[in-house]
């Protein structure tokens, strides 16, 4: 999970973020519908709320706007960004939108504090976190951070990641130095003021570093101690998918759509670079494309596109749970299901 993002972006200022509000409370529909152009066709407006702006995380959900999958199955689709990424949550929760991405840890942290929301599905189904050094650096492997200064976005998350991290790779967490660098995970090791930071995503930081010729090492925390997680997920209001058939039948639409353009990604990735392109700002249009590369093997799910382990997502509750990240423990069978996805 990451709330600061190293990324080359322009952040919301108070003005912007004060829109951003106004537009998801406006946009949302909540399932409403209204007549299309020619008025033979019902479509369903959907306010799916994104946990940050445009980038290639959500390469799957642009892709399958573009292709017209969402329109196909009847869905108005509106994909905002939020002014904060614990929005999805929150508003989900309430249901003032429809949909969200959010990130495991996150649906599990709400899943603690008795919000609304339950994960109906995996976007990117593997871990992105990483441990990452340029080869400046002295750190190759994770034995090397005994003695290193490392940063971190100062999330209690990636706390936990690198206290984990230490204790199963038998490294002295008295010697190595954590310094807190906010969203200049990027500079502080471009500088070379730090050893190594976690918090930046492989497919992105690790990408950005690459194509500076700074070859850096990157390790996934999962591949370093720490159980595994899905990096982003769909997440939905849990009652309403109790008692409203027709959002339940929205939430499958909506998801049997995506799946579609989660496969026009892994099919054609130069396409699918061309559509992010056209709304992730900020980003080096020539390194774009790798980090759309770098992304697509981390899309393909072997069990099935959208499908989580709850077993899984047991493991890492509990792991939260003993690392205090959430002050009740949590049961997977209340934050997530595979109930509303396509069949593989």
């Amino acid at each position: 999970m990451r709330a600061h993002r190293s990324r080359l972006l322009t952040g919301l200022g108070a003005a912007s973020a004060l829109m951003a509000g106004v537009l998801v409370l406006t946009a949302c529909g909540g399932g409403t519908k209204s007549s299309d152009a020619g008025g033979s066709a019902q479509t369903r407006r959907t306010t799916v709320l994104l946990d940050w702006d445009p980038n290639p995380d959500h390469v799957a959900l642009y892709s399958a706007r573009a292709a017209g999958y969402f329109k196909a199955a009847g869905l108005d689709v509106t994909l905002q960004s939020p002014s904060d990424p614990s929005d999805p949550t929150k508003l989900v929760s309430t249901g003032k939108v429809d949909l969200g991405i959010s990130y495991e840890p996150e649906t599990i942290i709400a899943g603690s504090q008795g919000l609304d929301v339950v994960s109906v599905g995996a976007l990117v189904p593997t871990a992105l976190t990483s441990v990452i050094a340029t080869d400046k650096s002295r750190v190759h492997s994770i034995p090397d951070l005994a003695g290193a200064r490392v940063a971190t976005a100062g999330l209690a998350t990636q706390d936990a990641f690198l206290k984990t991290i230490l204790a199963q790779n038998h490294v002295d967490a008295g010697s190595v130095k954590k310094v807190d660098v906010g969203q200049d995970l990027i500079a502080a090791m471009v500088t070379g003021n730090v050893d190594a930071t976690l918090g930046g995503f492989r497919n992105v930081e690790a990408v950005q570093l690459e194509a500076q010729g700074l070859k850096p090492t990157v390790i996934p925390v999962t591949a370093a101690g720490v159980p595994n997680y899905a990096e982003l997920v769909v997440i939905a209001k849990a009652s309403r998918l109790k008692s409203d058939p027709a959002y339940r039948q929205l939430v499958r639409d909506f998801l049997a759509a995506l799946a579609k353009g989660n496969a026009a990604v892994l099919a054609d990735p130069a396409t699918a670079a061309a559509t992010i392109a056209k709304v992730a700002q900020g980003y080096d249009p020539a390194v774009l494309p790798k980090m759309v590369d770098a992304t697509v093997p981390l899309l393909r799910n072997a069990a099935g596109f959208g499908h989580e382990d709850p077993a899984a997502w047991q493991s890492f509750a509990d792991w939260m749970s003993a690392q205090q990240l959430i002050d009740k423990p949590v049961k997977a069978a209340d934050v997530v299901t595979n109930s509303y996805l396509p069949a593989s």
